[in-house]
């Protein structure tokens, strides 16, 4: 794989490298619909419903602190994971990317609400599976989205913003998960907190129209309400480090 890499081509960098440009990221997600809104999602699924922190807690308070009980909560989040991962083709082939994310999202805040009420351990763990699977359509649709609607000049910034949201989301989830659960219990801060995320990725597939009519390049086109995306290499989906930073848009 390491030749493979050595033997390619280079490739000439696109667009300035000023600080308006480096700037410029953040403008074309802003600018983007279907950017803001896939991030949107990510973020209020993790910020709002993460659920490790708890696990210590719900073990102790509904299952008897058993060790064997908390290491399958975290291994039924694996399963659940896994199996959707093993059907990833399907979800990639999925022409309404947008549409399989926010459902997933919707999927992932219920499932954990309804961790946080299920009392026999065999249910726990079936919410765990089920939110871990829609975790997992949600990563890869996202990644996707986000790769083909990013233009060539952008990619590697916005995959970082991407990143950075990806690893903050959970860390700060986990930080509000244990800090309700200190005022109330972990059955309140589970549940609150999957419902609050459902919703809020709901409001999210409300208001945006374009991450809702999404289809992935090749598929029949759709209003977006943005210039439409064909292909990150075409002409017309690119957008140069001069213009974006010139558009009225909040950095």
């Amino acid at each position: 794989a390491l030749l493979g890499v050595v033997r390619l081509p280079a490739t000439r960098p696109e667009g300035s490298t000023r600080r308006r440009a480096r700037r410029g990221s953040w403008r074309v997600v802003l600018r983007r619909p279907t950017l803001w809104g896939s991030m949107a999602t990510d973020l209020s699924a993790t910020l709002l419903a993460m659920p490790i922190a708890l696990f210590p807690l719900v073990n102790e308070a509904r299952f008897g602190g058993d060790p064997r009980t908390l290491g399958l909560f975290l291994s039924a989040v694996a399963v659940g994971g896994i199996t959707a991962g093993l059907l990833s083709g399907t979800v990639t082939r999925a022409r309404r990317g947008g549409l399989v994310q926010l459902a997933a999202g919707v999927i992932w805040g219920l499932g954990l609400a309804g961790f946080g009420t299920a009392g026999p351990l065999w249910a726990a763990l079936a919410c765990l599976a089920v939110a871990g699977a829609a975790d997992t359509v949600s990563v890869v649709t996202r990644s996707a989205l986000v790769q083909w609607e990013t233009p060539d000049a952008y990619r590697g910034r916005v995959s970082s913003m991407e990143h950075v949201i990806g690893v903050a989301g959970p860390e700060l989830g986990n930080f509000r998960g244990g800090l309700v659960a200190s005022a109330t219990s972990a059955s309140f801060s589970l549940v609150t907190g999957g419902l609050a995320a459902a919703l809020a990725v709901g409001v999210v597939a409300a208001v945006n129209g374009p991450l809702r009519r999404y289809r992935t390049p090749g598929a029949p086109p759709t209003d977006t309400g943005a210039p439409e995306a064909t292909s990150p290499a075409t002409p017309e989906s690119e957008v140069t480090a001069e213009a974006v930073p010139q558009a009225a848009v909040r950095p």
